[in-house]
């Protein structure tokens, strides 16, 4: 196998290519919140058995992100992995992705289904698409969780911000000191998205409707011990798109993607194969 760094258009690229990259087919991590191409690591170890591996930092993102020029929303990340797989691929992808690349992945599928082979999401967590009950659960958890992050946001303290923020989506006080140095280290690497995205004003189109154009083959997971929020628009966006999977994993949380690769893989093999 051979790695390689690559960048686009401002988007941070790690490319694993199998020894038999034409008779594979191309699998494209994706991040959420407080990540990079770095939080795929294990991940991308064994997928790259089978598959071309590309984990993608998303614009903003990552230690240099915070010199990255335009927009930060869904739909601008969205539109960044549109083009990238348009201009470089002439057969379509698997998109795997978690949290608030889940959200992006499935803006992508909807706006480009053609370049996406298959999609598997973990968690996402934009609302656009709950009734009014399941919005009312699902505001009364987001205050609960977000409220210590805007604080300390305001108060400029993005270290306690970001300890607020992955303390709530492990669904623990204490989870992020309770990880691995090198998980903290990539987190707090991205502090300076914080602020970028609780402030973000685009408002993509994901509600009913457009989840219900999703054609390609699509599995929406979600952990049993997760927060209302999660499970809420995990079963939202999975029941909205036609035919997909939906999947709960138990014993597992928002964060199932970093406490248990190995557990994340199987779910991702058995969604391709």
């Amino acid at each position: 196998m051979m790695t390689t760094l690559e960048t686009y258009k401002g988007i941070n690229l790690q490319v694993i290519e199998p020894l038999q990259k034409d008779s594979c087919d191309t699998l494209v991590l994706l991040h959420g919140a407080l990540a990079d191409e770095r939080m795929w690591a294990a991940h991308t170890k064994i997928l790259s058995q089978e598959f071309r591996v590309i984990s993608i930092t998303q614009r903003h993102f990552g230690k240099n992100g915070s010199n990255s020029m335009g927009s930060f929303g869904i739909d601008t990340h969205a539109d960044d992995l549109i083009s990238f797989l348009d201009e470089n691929f002439n057969k379509a992808v698997h998109l795997v992705a978690w949290s608030y690349g889940a959200d992006v992945a499935l803006n992508a599928a909807i706006k480009s289904p053609t370049l996406v082979k298959s999609l598997f999401v973990y968690e996402p967590g934009y609302p656009g698409h709950l009734d009014s009950k399941e919005m009312n659960t699902y505001m009364q958890d987001a205050e609960a969780m977000f409220g210590s992050v805007f604080q300390a946001i305001s108060d400029e303290n993005l270290k306690e911000a970001v300890e607020y923020l992955i303390d709530g989506s492990g669904n623990n006080i204490g989870y992020f000191s309770s990880q691995s140095p090198e998980y903290r280290t990539q987190q707090l690497d991205n502090a300076h998205t914080l602020p970028l995205q609780l402030s973000q004003t685009e408002q993509p189109t994901l509600d009913k409707v457009s989840l219900a154009k999703i054609q390609i083959p699509t599995t929406v997971a979600f952990g049993a011990e997760s927060r209302p929020l999660f499970i809420i628009t995990s079963k939202s966006a999975g029941n909205h798109i036609p035919n997909s999977k939906l999947i709960e994993v138990s014993s597992a949380n928002h964060m199932l993607p970093l406490e248990n690769p190995q557990q994340f893989i199987q779910l991702v093999k058995e969604h391709t194969s």
